[in-house]
């Protein structure tokens, strides 16, 4: 078969600020797989005008400005794949739809998202508080629970998940949200996509434990960044 016959599947990482923990080597036997990953050896530092965590939203959110395929997955760099052909299970997922997404382990709104992280902020919860101290949360949920025409139902766990090149306006609209309000991208992506009307289908389990594709393992992650305060 001519392998451009066949859909491209392109799977995208970075992790900056430290040694990458790991790569990737993703294969199929249906689809033809491309592979990014971005770290600070093969990307511009960019140290005067961005911060590492905002510098990672470009290839989490805007790959399809750079890369041409028909779908594009994202993978934290916490995440370890286990599935042996992850394109062909992340495709049957989707179906029709545009998006494959995690549902949120724990909620099922914005409000309980910001909440949690505003409450962890207030107590200094370092995880919580390296990412997100002075990011203007409150003033987020405000403006997206004072919308009328936004229905605050849905969360999702933004780790991992995958979309098609039609969904590219939602993605570029999804990072302007991040450099206007926080980079607490789970934060903006349920009003973004109610806005878009765009359909999504559910990968079964969810992030952090209890799904096919990958392990999630954040700690590796983090001792793999200089800096326990910055980065």
């Amino acid at each position: 078969m001519d392998t451009r016959d066949l859909l491209r599947v392109h799977f995208v990482s970075a992790h900056y600020g430290g040694k990458a923990p790991w790569k990737h080597e993703v294969k199929s036997d249906k689809y033809q797989i491309s592979c990014s990953y971005y770290d600070d050896n093969n990307s511009p530092s960019r140290h005067l005008s961005m911060h590492p965590r905002l510098k990672a939203k470009i290839p989490k959110m805007l790959e399809w400005r750079f890369i041409e395929a028909d779908w594009y997955v994202w993978m934290d760099s916490s995440i370890k794949l286990t599935h042996n052909d992850p394109a062909e299970l992340i495709l049957k997922t989707a179906g029709s739809n545009p998006l494959c997404l995690f549902r949120h382990s724990y909620g099922s709104s914005i409000e309980f998202e910001a909440k949690r992280v505003l409450g962890d902020l207030k107590v200094n919860q370092q995880y919580v508080a390296k990412r997100y101290q002075g990011e203007p949360i409150r003033e987020q949920l405000i403006h997206y629970l004072g919308d009328p025409d936004f229905v605050d139902e849905r969360l999702f766990g933004m780790t991992f998940f995958a979309y098609h090149r039609s969904a590219a306006p939602l993605m570029q609209e999804w990072f302007l949200h991040n450099l206007m309000w926080s980079i607490e991208d789970q934060i903006s992506f349920p009003y973004v996509l109610y806005k878009s009307g765009l359909t999504y289908s559910l990968f079964d389990g969810y992030i952090d434990y209890e799904n096919e594709l990958f392990h999630w393992d954040w700690k590796t992650r983090e001792n793999n960044l200089k800096s326990n305060l910055n980065l």
